[in-house]
């Protein structure tokens, strides 16, 4: 993707952005019942990307390592992959490990492990 498409985006998602905000500024009691097509737009997917990759973060629960996923030419076909999955409304996340954490008093606490995959990344 070139550098003025991602600029494009860039501002696309802020405008996006700045509509909710006021709307939701300006109208306290206003609901906003239908925002999950905005979340497979194509620009907000990429521009998530963008954020995650800035980030440089650790690889998720799949293994996979953000530099992987450069490195092999992936981010298009990830980016295509994931919209196609939230456009028909299958994609799940991955499962959550529970770690169960000792307590001082001698008892355990559940607490849920989340370490997201690369895609759920970009979700979140």
């Amino acid at each position: 993707m070139s550098d003025c498409q991602k600029a494009m985006n860039r501002d696309n998602v802020r405008r996006l952005q700045r509509a909710l905000y006021l709307k939701s500024k300006q109208e306290g009691t206003f609901r906003f019942y239908s925002l999950y097509d905005k979340l497979w737009r194509e620009d907000v997917l990429w521009e998530s990307w963008r954020q995650v990759k800035e980030n440089k973060g650790a690889p998720g629960i799949d293994g996979v390592a953000i530099d992987q996923i450069v490195d092999n030419g992936q981010e298009g076909e990830i980016i295509f992959h994931l919209q196609k999955q939230l456009r028909d409304q299958v994609y799940q996340f991955t499962p959550v490990r529970r770690v169960m954490i000792p307590k001082p008093n001698g008892g355990t606490l559940p607490c849920p492990h989340l370490k997201p995959s690369q895609n759920e990344w970009i979700l979140l």
